[in-house]
């Protein structure tokens, strides 16, 4: 009977431990994957900041015999100091990223309207002291009033980019905005005579800088750039009527320049919906 009962315990227990076989092995428990920040994607913002630029002048007289340049200046051109037009500005920019591991490659496009400008002295801008026998101070010159009032660039950018952050270059052209207002004064002893004229030209040249953007949160970004415009130069003439010359003959007067532009700004983007966080793997 034992012998009965102890061969019973045996198949039980054999049975069992084949049931336990045959059931599921749990898998290890994995933990999701993070998301990894990705620049790929569209995206819009503003921007405000600074720029100071600076430009040689150079201006020429065509002056008929007798008029008031008449053995000083006639048909010569005279260099005088620059003309430092600064001021601050503000504007927008779109552009698209597209990330490939580290590297992320981009173009923007940004418009900015600007309050930088100066007044220079130009063309024989000086007090003359007229010698005996004549005897009197006489005031001539000119005067140079420049304004760049807005520009826009379009630019390819390269980056190198560690999860929330990128450092990048960028280059592309650019096109601005200049206006320009030229004085020419007859002074003392006879009251003051003045006439003016003023031009707006839109010119285009290179842009090129450096900047770092880095991740704010959600789609939120912000950067801080500096950019060069070499712009090509403005030429601008002007008649200036005998009424202002004296002697009863008039004049021209051509002013040149060039202004190169240094801009340091600080900006917002959002990136829009499309190319969304990459998914580490497990």
């Amino acid at each position: 009977m034992k012998k009965f009962l102890l061969a019973g315990v045996v198949l039980a227990t054999l049975g069992g431990a084949a049931s336990a076989a045959d059931m599921a092995v749990k898998a290890p428990y994995r933990a999701p994957p993070v998301p990894v920040w990705s620049w790929t994607g569209f995206y819009i913002g503003i921007n405000g900041g600074y720029s100071w630029g600076s430009a040689g002048l150079t201006q020429s007289d065509v002056d008929q015999p007798g008029g008031i340049f008449t053995g000083i200046a006639t048909n010569n051109s005279f260099s005088t100091h620059r003309i430092d037009p600064k001021g601050g500005l503000f504007g927008g920019q779109v552009g698209f990223n597209y990330q490939t591991g580290p590297v992320v490659w981009g173009v923007e496009g940004d418009w900015q309207w600007t309050d930088q400008h100066e007044t220079a002295c130009g063309l024989l801008c000086f007090v003359e002291n007229v010698p005996p026998p004549v005897s009197l101070t006489e005031a001539l010159g000119t005067t140079v009033y420049q304004k760049v009032k807005s520009f826009g660039t379009v630019r390819g950018r390269l980056g190198w980019a560690s999860d929330g952050w990128m450092a990048y270059i960028t280059a592309g052209g650019a096109w601005a905005r200049i206006d320009e207002t030229d004085t020419i004064f007859v002074g003392p002893p006879g009251p003051t005579l003045t006439a003016a004229a003023s031009f707006s030209n839109t010119v285009s040249g290179a842009a090129y800088g450096a900047g770092i953007e880095v991740r704010l949160w959600a789609g939120l970004t912000g950067k801080v750039e500096y950019l060069h415009l070499d712009l090509n130069g403005t030429t601008n003439t002007f008649a200036v009527s005998p009424a202002v010359t004296g002697a009863g003959v008039g004049a021209f007067t051509t002013t040149t320049g060039r202004i190169q532009d240094n801009i340091f700004r600080v900006g917002l983007n959002y990136k829009l919906g499309f190319g969304g966080p990459l998914v580490a793997a497990y």
